[in-house]
Order: C-alpha cells, then sequence, then structure tokens
C-alpha cells in the first residue's frame, strides 16, 4: 500500500518535508472551492493536525513530529510565515444591551419572538451561537445545542416545573450545557432574575419554554432554536440571527453605536455579554464561569476600543500619585554575608579553626569565592 510505503520507507526528515509541501498546498487552496485563493494560517494548520491525528488513529507515526517529540521545525517555521503574510484578523464588533432590547422590541412574527428571546438568554449566559441556534457546520463532536429539559427554574427552594402557571416569576434559572467545545460535560450556570420587564434570563427562558411547548410534537428533547415559519417547525438559524442584529444595528445608528453592520455577527453577542459584565464591574472569576471559559481566552471578547472600557481609569490612577520602593531584602543579605567578593572579612572564609596559620583551607580551583 502507498501509505505503508510512505511511513516505512521515508525518513523522518522527508515525512518533514512532504507534509509541509501538504501545508502549502492547503494554503493555497489547491483542495477547497475555486472561490478561495488562499486559506487561512489557522485553518491550514487545523487541517494538517487532522490529517497527523488520522495517522495517529491508525497506528503510524505522526508525520510533524521530530525525534524530540516536537513539532517539525520546518514545520514551525511554515506557519510562522503563513500567519505573518495573513491580512489582520478582523473580529466581530461587541453589542450592547441596547441592541439586544431593539430585537425585543421586533415581536410581530414568531420568528422575530424566538430571535429576541434567543438573544437575550445568549447575551446573559455569553453563550456560544451552536448552543442556542442552528449554524451551518456545527461542531457534532463537543457543542450541543440546548433543549427544554436543560432549562429548569426555581423559587426558593422549590423547582417549578415547566407548566407552572408563573415560571417567569420564578427567581432564577439554571442551564445545564450537556457538552461543550472544552469537552466539559453536564455544566450548569444560574442567573437570578434581573427583575427587568422584558431584558430578563427568567423571563426570556421562560418565553423560550412556553412558546415550543405550545407547538404539536414538540418534547423535552426539543432545541431552543425550534421555530414555527408558516405554519411549520424550523429553527432559528445563525443567519437569521445575523441579519436581525444587522437590522437592529442599523435602527439604532451606526454613528451611535460606532460600529458598521457588517462589523456584526453571532460572535458579537457572546463578545457583548463580556463586555456588559465587565462594564458591570463584575469580578473576573464571575465573567469566566459564567461564560464557561476556562482560561484567560475571555480576554480576546473585552474590546479596549469601546469608550467606555477606561471608565474613570484615568482618574483612579490620580487617587494615588507617589509610591515609594521597598529596598531589596537580598541586597541586605548580601552586604551582611562575609562570603561576597572584595567583603572586609572575606579572608575569615579561608581559615579553618585554630591559630595555626599553615592550616589554610585550600578552595577549588574554580570556587565562586576565589
Amino acid at each position: 500500500m502507498k501509505e505503508d510505503l510512505f511511513l516505512e520507507n521515508f525518513s523522518r526528515d522527508h515525512r518533514h518535508i512532504i507534509i509541509s509541501a501538504f501545508a502549502v498546498a492547503v494554503r493555497e487552496a489547491r483542495f477547497s472551492r475555486a472561490s478561495h485563493e488562499r486559506l487561512a494560517a489557522g485553518t491550514v494548520k487545523d487541517t494538517v493536525q487532522y490529517v497527523c491525528a488520522t495517522f495517529r488513529e491508525n497506528g503510524y507515526p505522526n508525520p510533524s513530529i521530530d525525534d524530540d517529540g516536537l513539532p517539525a521545525f520546518i514545520l514551525q517555521r511554515e506557519f510562522r510565515s503563513f500567519k505573518n503574510t495573513d491580512p489582520e484578523e478582523k473580529h466581530q464588533k461587541a453589542i450592547p444591551i441596547s441592541v439586544i432590547s431593539e430585537l425585543i422590541h421586533r415581536d410581530g412574527t414568531d420568528l422575530e419572538r424566538a430571535i429576541g428571546e434567543l438573544a437575550t438568554i445568549g447575551i446573559f449566559f455569553a453563550m456560544r451561537s451552536c448552543e442556542y441556534l442552528q449554524v451551518a457546520k456545527p461542531d457534532q463532536w463537543r457543542t450541543e445545542i440546548l433543549r427544554l429539559r436543560n432549562i429548569r427554574f426555581f423559587r426558593g427552594v422549590e423547582q417549578l416545573s415547566h407548566n407552572h402557571r408563573e415560571l417567569e416569576f420564578a427567581d432564577c434559572v439554571a442551564l445545564t450545557f450537556e457538552r461543550q467545545k472544552k469537552d466539559e460535560k453536564m455544566d450548569t450556570v444560574t442567573l437570578m432574575a434581573s427583575q427587568d420587564a422584558r431584558l430578563c434570563p427568567v423571563r426570556a427562558a421562560a418565553a423560550i419554554v412556553r412558546r415550543i411547548t405550545k407547538y404539536p410534537g414538540s418534547s423535552q428533547d426539543s432545541p431552543i432554536s425550534t421555530v414555527t415559519v408558516n405554519g411549520h417547525l424550523k429553527q432559528v438559524t445563525s443567519t437569521h440571527m445575523i441579519n436581525a442584529l444587522r437590522d437592529a444595528v442599523g435602527a439604532i445608528g451606526e454613528v451611535k453605536l460606532g460600529v458598521k453592520k457588517e462589523d456584526v455577527g453571532t460572535h458579537s453577542i457572546r463578545s457583548g455579554a463580556a463586555m456588559a459584565m465587565y462594564l458591570g464591574e463584575c469580578p473576573v472569576f464571575m465573567i469566566m464561569l459564567i461564560g464557561r471559559w476556562s482560561s484567560d481566552a475571555f480576554l480576546r471578547y473585552i474590546r479596549k476600543q469601546v469608550m467606555e472600557f477606561s471608565q474613570n481609569v484615568a482618574k483612579r490612577m490620580l487617587s494615588c500619585q507617589n509610591f515609594r520602593h521597598i529596598p531589596d531584602i537580598h541586597m541586605r543579605v548580601q552586604q551582611d554575608n562575609p562570603r561576597i567578593r572584595n567583603h572586609p572579612d572575606n579572608s575569615e572564609t579561608r581559615r579553618n579553626v585554630g591559630g595555626d596559620s599553615h592550616r589554610r583551607v585550600r578552595l577549588p580551583p574554580f570556587s565562586k569565592f576565589s
């Protein structure tokens, strides 16, 4: 077989050359549609990693690893070159809560109501689009969309059933994410009611549950993106949400928001959630836990271009206009140490105990204190 010949008869250096040539071919979009001229560095790197993972799954050595178990030097340089020549990464702009409020007021159709409800719960829980929308390329191996069974309501110590008549007046709502991007399973996040008539995670979740449970054929396994369009059960898609967000930005005003419609997408909701929590002075650990960020990656969602990002920073910097450095403790220790070079008592370290001047300590040739 060709695979056997490739793995057994080629040296490791030759394998590195071949896999790097494959990376160049992917970079030049030779395996992509004609509409693609060049793929981004991240896409090339992911493709190479998938290929190498396939080799390992079939019992063959990883062709991108050197003898020390590290990524091949030629491949590292190649990826760095791709990244340096890539155009500047264009992040989706964070949206403020006012954009969500605009969506809520657009409730003429069942689809518009569903979009407003999903956007509300999405921003309060800093959700990924694939967790509450039908996306074009779902991550089938990791993240799963929320379903009705994943939504629970509590009032005091009592859990309210989904058909409870006062569901929207619950104290809190808990969402359980069964499987996520980082392989986290059954992760539950709870939010208290905001006491706002419409911008409230409890009310938004209750509205989603009440609307979907009225649909014929719905069940606890129904995705929260379920909606009726022309009498048929459909799914709210990421395209629906993107178009609605851009319409809302246009209605409020691009100048007022300082953002163009084309710079807004579904990721803007997750980024807007991080900004809203930051501007609301929520602790860092709370932002990470609610947004389910396992590292400081959430900092990428904090947009420092936002005017309110540095609110009161200059004022706070003036609160203490002078400070004094404490002397380093190791400097004082060295000054008191007779073994340091040129110390006046350094000669004592070269003598044995006793008065015999011929009995001197012989230091090794490369002694630090010789």
